[in-house]
This record gives structure tokens, sequence and C-alpha cells, in this order.
């Protein structure tokens, strides 16, 4: 089986507090992929029998670990990373590149796919991608899975889904064989034959931009059958497709595109489009979905080696003493020397507004109370 050329287009962002400020984007926003709140140097002391120094945006106090994938960056055949200049000044310092970094304008996660697609052969297949999510071995074989069923079954698109999470905040696609059917509005309590919708998406280029333009002159009855949205919002997607469409026929290149394209929100309004003949592949949420992540899911990565007490431990370099530790995460944020005895099953983390020290298999909801209670 010969695939068509793939060209893997990351994204990779940061909130910014303006951004916040405006409503835009929140601290956990789903439309914000991988977003840094404080990046450090720190020492994972042993992968491979050798120290290893990644840099790991991460602030211990909001409970939540953040890993962002430009420092561990996968390139596909082809590979262009849309992301801010923080991100893109860190991904230059890596040893493998992608083949191109462009700097995101911050328009929505689907202006840089509509980009891409640009300057993409028609035969083309755009695998959309956040750069965190791509590090997941399960997730590059849905990815494999999907790239199989649209050759096999000549879908133009195909979609990741996750199975095993109920969560009615969630976008939902129904399905039919290999065939994904339905989206279904987020609030919806999911049935058995409703599957979450997530970012991992695979597109041909002609057919992406062929959607696209269909819409120029939609009207507002053909759109409501597409976006299961009010009146007031399909009016607004209605605009930007209009402008989007105009923008494909004319723009020479992505910097021209990025330049001047409206926000377009890809999930909420390009991914609907493909829906028509798009194929499927899903992983389990909980097991090998690793969203932005939780400190379990740091724990069970296998991006942070264990040491022979199965610890994942976080320190710069001379900073920690530990001993009598199993099982558990511990980490010092600080400059000052910290020595752990004795800790079991625990997440144990030390930085300039004080420690925690909880149970590692915490809901991470209330871990992120607790840890919110320590004042500065």
């Amino acid at each position: 089986m010969v695939l068509h050329l793939k060209r893997m287009v990351m994204l990779a962002r940061e909130i910014t507090k303006k951004e916040i400020d405006l409503g835009i984007g929140t601290e956990r926003s789903s439309t914000r992929l991988s977003p840094i709140f404080k990046t450090l140097n720190l020492n994972i002391p042993i992968k491979d029998g050798k120290p290893y120094k990644p840099e790991i945006p991460i602030n211990p106090f909001e409970g939540t670990p953040m890993m962002v994938m430009p420092l561990l960056y996968i390139p596909h055949d082809e590979s262009y990373l849309f992301g801010t200049p923080s991100i893109l000044e860190k991904a230059s310092e890596q040893t493998i590149k992608p083949t191109k970094a462009i700097s995101d304008p911050g328009k929505g996660t689907g202006s840089p796919v509509i980009a891409a697609s640009l300057t993409a052969k028609d035969d083309n297949i755009l695998i959309v991608a956040p750069c965190d999510q791509y590090l997941s071995s399960a997730v590059k074989s849905a990815v494999k899975q999907i790239l199989e069923n649209m050759e096999k079954g000549g879908y133009s698109s195909g979609t990741l889904l996750t199975t095993g999470t109920r969560n009615p905040a969630f976008s939902y696609l129904k399905v039919k064989g290999e065939k994904a059917t339905e989206f279904i509005l987020k609030g919806t309590i999911p049935t058995d034959d409703m599957i979450a919708e997530t970012m991992v998406v695979c597109i041909r280029s002609d057919y992406l931009k062929k959607q696209i333009l269909a819409t120029k002159d939609a009207k507002l009855k053909d759109l409501q059958k597409i976006y299961p949205y009010p009146k007031e919002e399909i009016i607004k997607i209605q605009n930007q497709l209009r402008v989007i469409s105009i923008l494909i026929e004319t723009c020479k290149d992505i910097d021209e595109y990025l330049k001047t394209c409206p926000f377009c929100d890809f999930s909420k309004v390009i991914h609907r489009l493909l829906i028509s003949d798009m194929t499927y592949a899903t992983v389990e949420y909980q097991e090998e979905w690793d969203d932005l992540g939780d400190w379990q899911k740091v724990y069970r990565t296998p991006i942070y080696p264990k040491d022979e007490s199965n610890n994942v431990v976080f320190s710069k370099s001379g900073l920690l003493s530990y001993a009598d530790c199993k099982n558990s995460i511990i980490a010092n944020f600080t400059e000052n020397k910290v020595i752990v005895n004795g800790l079991e099953n625990r997440i144990y983390a030390v930085g300039p507004r004080g420690s925690i020290d909880l149970p590692l298999d915490l809901d991470p909801q209330i871990f992120k109370k607790e840890v919110s209670k320590i004042k500065m």
C-alpha cells in the first residue's frame, strides 16, 4: 500500500494574559494547545542510565504539569510547526527540527491548517496534531489506522476519538462501522454510540479546500444542517467562511494568509465540514490520551523515567536528596536544598509558595483545590 505524502501540521500555543482577559482562552482551554505557564530547567536523574535534562513547562501550584511537545519534537514525512515566538525559539534549539517553523498569530486552531493547505499538493494528507499529543504511541498507531482507512476505504478525512469518558463538556461523534456519521452538541449526555471528539485529524488537502470553498455563498439554512449552534453563532461562522474562501483563492503563501485571515476554531468550524467523508480510530481516554496532563499522567508517561523505586523526580542538580521513597513524584522547584524521606504513593513538591504533599491517586480536581489553599 502506497500512502500519499503526509504533511504534519503541528500546533503549539501559549495562553497569554491578554487572551484570558478577553475570554478567548483559559488556563485549561481545549482550544489553546500546550500552554506554557513557567519554564524551568530541571534534571530528571535517570534515562537510559544517563542524566536527562529536558525543559519542562510546569506550574506545580496550579496543580497540573503542562507537557509541551516542541522540546521533544517528532517530525513526520514533512512537518510544519505553528507556534508562538517563545515556542519557536525552543524548537530552534533542538537537535531535530521541523521542516518549517511558522509564527502563529493566534487566530484560531483552524488557521494554521488552512494556511498549510495553501502550499500543499492536492494529494497531500495533512495530519493536524497538537504537539504534546503526538508523543503518545497509542495516538500514532491510531493515526496510522486512520491513514490506512483513508487509503483502503477512499475516505477524504479521518479523526481520532477517545473512548471511556462521559464528560458532557466534550463534543461527541456518532459512528457506524468505520465511518463517523454525526456531531453531537457539547452538553449532551453521551450514549454508547457516541465517542468524544479530539483534535487529531487527517485531511486530504484538496478536500479541505473544496469543502471550505463550497461554503462561500452558503445560505443560513444550509449551514444550519452542518452546525448545531444558535443562529447568531452560525451567522458569525458564515462570515468567517466567506472571508476564508476568498483568501484561499487569492493568497499565495502561508504568511499572507495568516496575516489577513479571520479567527477560525478548527473543532467548531472546520471539523464539521469534513464529517460527510470521515473515518476514525479510537484510543482509551484514561489510559492512552495524555491531554494536557494531570499528575497521575505525568507519573505514568514513559517520557519521564522512574528510578529503581518507581519514583519520578524533578529537581535541579544537587538540590534534592531523598531516601526510603517509592511510587511517588518528588519535585523541588526552588533554588534551595530539599531532603525527603519515607514517601509512598505521594506527590511531594516544594516551590516558592510552599509545599505540596498529597496522595498520588487523589482526584485531579480535588488536588487543584487543595493546592489553591497554599498562600502566596
